[in-house]
């Protein structure tokens, strides 16, 4: 179980700013390709919204040491919440003296964006909504088992584009099974004309307790090739830079001014405090995370009134320097030079890694091309076996 709140209180958070991420787990269904930890049960947001407002509250010692930076609502499908409970969960938010946040982002799918929902988020002050669009075309949206249809997706755009919201974002999936250049191509361009701000561009995995892992083990399923995987997500590098879009995270590209602010916390290893089932949080140099259970949250923070976290880990310093390659060399960032010249070995590979044109020397980093970004989990490894040794 978690320590008492003494040794939280005692991390130092002098000169820092905090972000928080809520998870919201309610799901009207899962998706053929998402192994995130949801619940269909509806009927028990009103019990979810009652211990997240527990749960702000025990942890208002932490809550009221710094100032509240950046909020992000992630699921699950936290749009499918109902006004009434985020007024419930804005109001607590408000109560806070550090709550000063200057990005608020919500996850939605299409079917949840109206001109009221947008309204009531917006006079909440969110800033930015990330909306699940994955694809246009009717075929794959099916391999994806995603509900809605592609004129609802378009409609949920159009309204996003006619908003006064400062930036909202569009989650795109490629290297389905049926997909092409032309068709991902097609998929993109209907977005950048529609001048979205942000985009984020995942390619299909296969991960396990998921409908499409099912499939592939009884045969009924085949992924793509690495080859066309690699073709898929360099033409479609190269389009969004064409179309002004500045590549900024191995999955993420944005106009000048719409990165998201709060996955910067996340790969520049700044704190942030998860609320909700299968939260995560870090304050340096310590991580803790809720389980993933509604069952278990709710029993912690309803019925014995503690905090749901099951576990605290501070890091050791082997630890916090392979997190930099995890984190940080995932983004333009980079890493600096000297996590690998200053030793034979890392400048050995380094150098390895230069000549394949895999990375890029930037003022004094190590950053990834796009090329490197394909091969960023072997490139990861080895640098972490590397500097390990």
């Amino acid at each position: 179980m978690l320590p008492d709140r003494s040794l939280l209180s005692a991390l130092s958070l002098e000169g820092q700013t905090l972000g928080l991420y809520i998870h919201v787990p309610f799901c009207r269904k899962a998706c053929h390709y998402c192994d995130f930890f949801f619940t269909p049960r509806a009927s028990l947001m009103e019990a979810y919204t009652e211990a997240l407002l527990r749960e702000i509250h025990l942890y208002r010692f932490l809550l009221e040491k710094v100032p509240i930076e950046t909020v992000f609502f992630g699921g699950g499908t936290p749009s499918w919440l109902p006004s009434s409970l985020w007024d419930k969960i804005f109001h607590a938010l408000h109560s806070l003296p550090t709550y000063h946040p200057t990005e608020i982002t919500i996850e939605a799918n299409p079917e949840d964006i109206s001109a009221a929902s947008i309204r009531l988020w917006r006079n909440w002050g969110v800033t930015r909504i990330s909306i699940g669009i994955q694809s246009f075309q009717p075929a794959l949206l099916r391999i994806l088992g995603r509900s809605h249809s592609p004129d609802t997706a378009l409609q949920a755009i159009n309204l996003l584009a006619n908003s006064d919201l400062p930036s909202w974002n569009a989650d795109v999936i490629f290297a389905i099974p049926g997909q092409t250049l032309d068709s991902l191509q097609q998929d993109l361009k209907i977005l950048t004309d529609k001048g979205a701000p942000h985009l984020s561009l995942y390619g299909l995995t296969i991960e396990e307790r998921t409908v499409l892992y099912k499939k592939q083990k009884l045969g009924r399923f085949h992924p793509i090739d690495e080859d066309t995987y690699a073709e898929m997500y360099l033409a479609a590098h190269t389009f969004l830079e064409n179309e002004g879009y500045t590549w900024y995270e191995i999955s993420n590209w944005a106009r000048e001014g719409h990165e998201c602010q709060h996955n910067w916390r996340y790969w520049l290893r700044k704190a942030y405090l998860g609320l909700g089932p299968a939260a995560h949080s870090y304050i340096p140099e310590v991580r803790w995370h809720n389980p993933p259970s509604l069952r278990h949250y709710l029993q912690k923070l309803l019925d014995e009134n503690v905090l749901p976290a099951s576990s605290i880990t501070p890091l050791t310093a082997e630890e916090t320097q392979e997190e930099l390659w995890l984190t940080r060399f995932r983004t333009r960032a980079g890493i600096p030079t000297s996590l690998l010249d200053d030793s034979e070995s890392g400048h050995a590979l380094s150098q390895v890694w230069l000549q394949h044109g895999w990375v890029r020397e930037v003022s004094g980093q190590y950053v990834l091309s796009s090329k490197g970004a394909l091969l960023s989990d072997s490139l990861i490894l080895q640098a972490i076996q590397t500097t390990s040794c």
